[in-house]
């Protein structure tokens, strides 16, 4: 996942993104008459890999609109929190991409990760939605002649 792709969207999206020290999360997100305020709080956040998972995730809340007061109910917070990840995920780590890194070695969860550049959590994330919730499978790679 490339940091400009997340930028573009930002920008798309109208979501303006502030260093602020959160002190409870990585990143949060507002909204305010329509219009995205990100929150990033980078004492939270370990590395480069984190932080564009932190945004994707908050872009994710725009994208979709699901925000929530912070007194919401759990399981509301729960859905929002669920719609904002799937949105990232499919945005950013869509299965097609997943499939032609497994189909070029990339086998492992941690594999995955270092060839996206996201944290490990992330990637997991992304599996669990495709082959569980949506039942995808992964294809076998096309054999060589040599393999036949």
């Amino acid at each position: 996942m490339e940091l400009s792709a997340l930028y573009c969207d930002a920008q798309e999206l109208d979501a303006r993104i502030y260093p602020y020290n959160i002190g409870f999360a990585g990143a949060a997100t507002i909204e305010v008459a329509g219009r995205y305020g990100i929150f990033v709080d980078f004492d939270q956040l370990g590395d480069l890999r984190q932080f564009k998972a932190a945004l994707a995730h908050e872009l994710g809340h725009c994208a979709t609109g699901c925000t929530h007061r912070v007194s919401s109910p759990y399981d509301l917070v729960c859905r929002h929190e669920y719609k904002a990840d799937r949105w990232a995920v499919q945005r950013y780590l869509p299965f097609e991409e997943l499939q032609k890194a497994v189909q070029g070695g990339c086998t492992e969860p941690w594999q995955l990760a270092e060839y996206f550049q996201l944290p490990e959590e992330t990637v997991r994330r992304a599996l669990n939605y495709y082959l569980r919730v949506r039942g995808l499978r992964f294809a076998p790679a096309a054999q060589t002649e040599e393999e036949e």
